[in-house]
């Protein structure tokens, strides 16, 4: 992926700033704001075509310690203040595996893809920290081409950069993506119960045992034997890497 002269380039794919009605995303950025309000989603917009963080909610201002002005002003060089130099070259080759993944689909499968990677981060306040990235398109031209991706960080138990996923949210599939080999790989899918899910969805929320329960009609003691099945079915030792497991593959 290269971006220069004002232009969005992918493979040798131009786009052009008269084909982006910028118009249309009053709306968008006010919900994430609104949304990051209620809950604290450290939300941001990708304008693919300038290069930049269009919109940061201001959850995610706070996450980071910078204001939306500063990041405005900073433009690329945000990416160089809050990721540490030795990664920059393995974000890039992260960058473009997944716009070359991306581009690679049929039309309906870039407009159902998602995808996520945890690495280490900067504060302003220079304080270092792990973060898992969700990115999933926003906005696309008719013709498929990405012009917005929307993203959401939050603390990962990884300080390390990897842990690459891609997913096909309407086949139910998910690709890992390797560093040493430079190739995708389709993973096994783990298939949950709709009980198993609602729970698990749950538990995430930080719902009580006894009213996920009394929601599904079900006893605590199955709540219990649901939390053994997921973890079984995701290779987990505790229910919190179980959790963190659907949501980093998009399973919940």
């Amino acid at each position: 992926m290269r971006i220069g002269e004002g232009r969005y380039k992918v493979r040798g794919v131009r786009l052009e700033l008269e084909e982006l009605d910028y118009g249309s995303l009053g709306e968008v950025e006010n919900l994430l704001d609104k949304l990051s309000g209620i809950e604290p989603l450290n939300s941001y917009i990708t304008d693919y075509y300038q290069n930049k963080l269009l919109f940061m909610s201001e959850s995610f201002c706070r996450f980071c310690g910078y204001s939306r002005e500063e990041v405005e002003e900073l433009g690329e060089g945000f990416y160089r203040k809050i990721f540490p130099p030795e990664d920059l070259s393995v974000h890039i080759r992260i960058a473009g595996a997944f716009m070359d993944f991306f581009y690679s689909l049929s039309l309906e499968d870039r407009l159902n893809s998602a995808a996520c990677y945890s690495f280490p981060f900067y504060r302003k306040d220079g304080q270092r920290i792990g973060v898992n990235r969700r990115v999933m398109p926003l906005k696309c031209t008719e013709d498929g081409r990405l012009w917005l991706s929307v993203s959401c960080v939050n603390y990962s138990s990884s300080n390390e950069i990897g842990g690459v996923f891609f997913a096909l949210r309407n086949k139910n599939k998910i690709f890992s993506y390797s560093l040493e080999k430079d190739e995708w790989i389709e993973q096994a899918p783990v298939v949950l119960s709709e009980k198993e899910k609602m729970a698990a969805i749950e538990i995430y929320r930080g719902t009580m045992d006894k009213h996920i329960a009394d929601s599904l009609c079900v006893s605590k003691d199955t709540i219990s034997y649901y939390k053994r099945q997921i973890m079984q079915k995701t290779n987990t030792k505790t229910i919190k890497e179980a959790l963190d497991f659907l949501v980093t593959h998009y399973i919940i």
